[in-house]
């Protein structure tokens, strides 16, 4: 008696995936490339003003008081370079120290 149970839900799922496909289609007609990419194009503006901008890192620190407000200047190459060059950037600290380079 189970196995006929277990085989009428089988038989009904089969039945119902050609109407799923059916369902999952969009109404909505494709465009060409030259229409997708007009798309981009028209709809550029600026950047609504209550946005928070995207963090910018400043290298070349020689102290943490050379950083932002809540940043540290921390060593993120974890060697220093041939050349001579700073390995340090303002970075904000994890648990109040640099965060670890491996």
């Amino acid at each position: 008696m189970r196995k006929l149970g277990l085989c009428l839900v089988f038989l009904a799922l089969l039945v119902l995936i050609p109407f799923a496909q059916l369902m999952a289609q969009t109404s909505a007609p494709a465009l060409d490339t030259t229409q997708f990419l007009a798309t981009l194009s028209a709809g550029q503006s600026q950047a609504p003003s209550d946005l928070v901008p995207a963090p910018t890192f400043m290298t070349g620190c020689t102290l943490s008081s050379d950083c932002p407000t809540g940043q540290l200047c921390c060593n993120v190459c974890g060697n220093p370079p041939a050349d001579g060059g700073s390995c340090k950037a303002c970075v904000t600290p994890i648990r109040g120290r640099c965060p670890m380079v491996v």
